[in-house]
């Protein structure tokens, strides 16, 4: 998933999925060949074996896994994109709700636009996470093979092969996240686009091939270091969880029996939250970049300056908003990004499983 859409970070896409036909050994595992990763993001084993998708087979079980968490967590990108676009002096409370939050920017968009607003750009947004999906498995199912053949650690493999892989997606499926923006930041009784074949013949004739990519910049610049942590922080955390389970001392603990279900959804939703957090004022530059263009008063309520260019929109924002602007819509955010990166997670493993099982030995 920003772009940050929470797109499943690609690393997962062999990790070991327990169930109760697949349970953790605790034997010494072997060093792994030149063909076998030693990544536990990267290998299944099932039948005593290490077995891994192709790269045909990652993109399918991660467009699938996206597509089905896109649907799971729509409002909250919808009020955080909403957010985002809100340009008033940010007032912080503790503990009490406050005029300018999540639940209030929530309850306007109920009131003014009804349900159906809080699902607004979501066709637009379901093509982004499927082809985001897709495109971020196979190439990192790539890169990570490339990088095998060298002696990096596998903590950098992780954190280089996530990042690229996430500049790439990002770039191949910009113009679908720039769409999802600007249906989100219309009015209901004003829209600007009454279609996405409309939004693309109108953006193409107002703004050029150009129109489509702006905020390119921020969004590679932040869905790189994004995807490098969400990786690095899974490997980390599957791994110290595969020794915890492995420990003679808590390996036959029935609590953690009971994890292992459901391990890959916690694992990944705890780095989503970890990347999130590190990058989320260059998203939220990224998506007032989104909304520049002839039609910028038509969006957010005509509430969005111009700016011209990432530097400026940074310094403005902290100018004249504040520097805890930056992190406006924050909330929302780690409430989507959270249970999305941990529904695909959970929805890939059974998915990768599938395509295993039916696949032949």
């Amino acid at each position: 998933m920003s772009q940050t859409t929470t797109p499943l970070p690609a690393a997962a896409m062999n990790a070991g999925h327990n169930n109760s036909n697949n349970k953790i050994s605790t034997s010494v595992q072997p060093l792994p060949t030149p063909t076998q990763s030693d990544n536990v993001l990267l290998q299944t084993s099932r039948s005593n074996s290490v077995r891994k998708l192709t790269p045909a087979e990652s993109a399918f079980c991660g467009a699938t896994a996206g597509v089905v968490s896109r649907a799971m967590i729509a409002p909250f990108d919808v009020v955080k994109i909403t957010l985002q676009l809100q340009t008033q002096q940010r007032s912080y409370a503790f503990l009490r709700p406050t005029n300018d939050g999540m639940l209030a920017c929530a309850t306007r968009i109920l009131r003014k636009e009804g349900v159906r607003g809080l699902f607004k750009g979501n066709l637009s947004a379901e093509y982004l996470y499927l082809t985001y999906g897709a495109a971020q498995f196979l190439v990192f199912d790539t890169i990570e093979s490339a990088l095998r053949k060298t002696s990096l650690p596998k903590r950098a493999r992780s954190f280089i092969g996530g990042a690229l892989a996430g500049a790439i997606a990002t770039s191949a499926t910009y113009p679908f996240d720039l769409l999802r923006t600007r249906f989100i930041a219309q009015e209901t009784g004003n829209k600007v686009h009454k279609s996405i074949l409309g939004a693309i013949k109108q953006i193409h004739a107002e703004e050029g091939v150009r129109g489509f990519y702006r905020g390119l910049w921020p969004a590679c610049l932040q869905i790189m270091p994004y995807m490098g942590i969400v990786f690095t922080s899974y490997d980390v955390l599957a791994s110290s969880y595969s020794w915890i389970r492995r420990s003679m001392f808590v390996g036959n603990s029935p609590v953690l029996r009971g994890l292992d279900a459901v391990q890959d959804a916690i694992i990944g939703g705890s780095a989503a939250v970890i990347g999130k957090t590190c990058v989320y004022p260059l998203d939220l530059v990224r998506k007032r970049l989104q909304v520049q263009g002839p039609q910028l008063t038509n969006f957010a309520y005509g509430a969005v300056p111009k700016y011209s260019g990432m530097a400026n929109a940074l310094s403005f924002i902290v100018r004249n908003e504040g520097f805890l602007a930056l992190f406006r819509g924050l909330t929302p955010a780690l409430i989507k990004a959270a249970p999305a990166s941990a529904a695909v997670f959970y929805i890939y493993g059974y998915t990768r499983d599938f395509v295993l099982t039916v696949r032949p030995e």
